[in-house]
């Protein structure tokens, strides 16, 4: 299933009931999201559960959901305008401990910071944070 998210608060609540109802949904992307719908995603995540989801495409915006998705394998994050802040996007996946996460794609740059170094985002994937 491939799905763009608008910004509403009501939408992405009837897009999380429709996922949640597709027991046999094993791959899930999102071609498109907004920064302002990180918040509202968050929320209408609230005690939902998506054991069924294996893949997930989504751009970084839409990080909640790697919480919610206890047998996700493959994660794959896509940048399609503009550059991100990685940080709750390193936090979703380092929630995760019992994540079956086998393969990540992340873009490359991580941080506007080109001092930041690879290694600051496994420091903080193991629970570290970042300096």
């Amino acid at each position: 299933m491939t799905v763009t998210l608008p910004s509403n608060g009501t939408t992405i609540l009837l897009f999380v009931k429709c996922i949640e109802a597709l027991q046999n949904l094993h791959t899930l992307e999102i071609a498109s999201a907004d920064d302002v719908m990180t918040i509202p995603l968050k929320n209408a995540l609230k005690r939902v559960k998506l054991p069924q989801v294996q893949t997930l495409i989504l751009p970084p915006a839409t990080h909640p959901l790697l919480r919610h998705c206890s047998n996700v394998e493959d994660v794959i994050f896509v940048v399609r305008y503009t550059i991100m802040s990685y940080d709750g996007l390193l936090g979703s996946l380092a929630s995760n401990r019992d994540s079956k996460v086998k393969r990540l794609a992340i873009p490359l740059i991580l941080w506007s910071n080109p001092s930041r170094k690879w290694s600051d985002a496994l420091s903080y994937l193991r629970g570290g944070g970042c300096h």
